[in-house]
């Protein structure tokens, strides 16, 4: 190859790869919530982002320890559930668990009469080493053609002794980190390996669509695995 060609592949080359290792980052969307005490140990107040303004309730939570509060946030067609937690980085920042997608919280502060708390919609909250361990932990069980559930319906209650890929990873995210979560940032590592490698297994549920296509060998699951194992690696190192 000439060298006048060789230096611009090169160089989309080391972009193409930079933006797949990179985490998910949207257009920004700050979203600023100004929040007061309810007198029952609750908050309650009015979220703010490009205009509009959105509701926010906040309570303790019952029976999680791994979460400071749980709560509703008014959207546009109805309210979601809302969870700031600490379980994902233990000494780090806040994480916003919301329906859609995880957020770091880049201001979080409670007092006697507020709490004041403002995130980025446009920004994935980056995994952990406990991603790492999920991803590793769902490899394992996911191991030979004999576990493996070819028709995959997301009911894990019913697998009889085998497992699809979507159940291997909920059931190792509840061990790893004690329940499941929807939007884990290792499931959401693998849902974008789908996406990227292998577009046309897509239907609908990514997990479920690619597990269930007659065309996606166990050795397309173990390499899916090892791709979403580098990814985690990449943005935790």
């Amino acid at each position: 190859m000439n060298s006048h060609i060789r230096q611009p592949f090169a160089f989309i080359l080391i972009v193409a790869v930079i933006a797949w290792w990179s985490p998910v980052r949207l257009e920004a969307q700050v979203v600023d919530c100004r929040l007061s005490a309810t007198g029952d140990g609750s908050f309650a107040g009015e979220c703010a982002t490009d205009g509009s303004g959105h509701r926010m309730e906040l309570r303790r939570p019952d029976g999680l320890t791994d979460a400071l509060w749980v709560g509703t946030v008014e959207g546009a067609a109805r309210p979601q559930r809302i969870e700031i937690a600490t379980y994902q980085y233990a000494d780090g920042p806040k994480v916003i668990v919301r329906s859609r997608a995880w957020h770091l919280a880049s201001r979080y502060a409670v007092s006697g009469n507020g709490l004041r708390l403002s995130w980025d919609e446009g920004s994935e909250a980056p995994p952990s080493a406990a991603d790492l361990e999920i991803v590793e932990a769902a490899k394992a069980v996911l191991s030979s053609e004999a576990v493996w559930d070819r028709e995959d319906d997301r009911n894990c209650e019913n697998d009889k002794g085998v497992v699809s890929l979507y159940c291997a990873l909920a059931r190792a995210t509840a061990e790893v980190m004690g329940r499941y979560q929807h939007r884990q940032p290792a499931m959401q590592a693998v849902r974008r390996v789908i996406a990227t490698e292998w577009p046309e297994r897509v239907i609908d549920h990514r997990l479920m669509s690619f597990n269930n296509d007659p065309r996606t060998s166990l050795g397309d699951v173990e390499r899916l695995f090892d791709l979403a194992a580098d990814s985690i690696r990449n943005q935790i190192q």
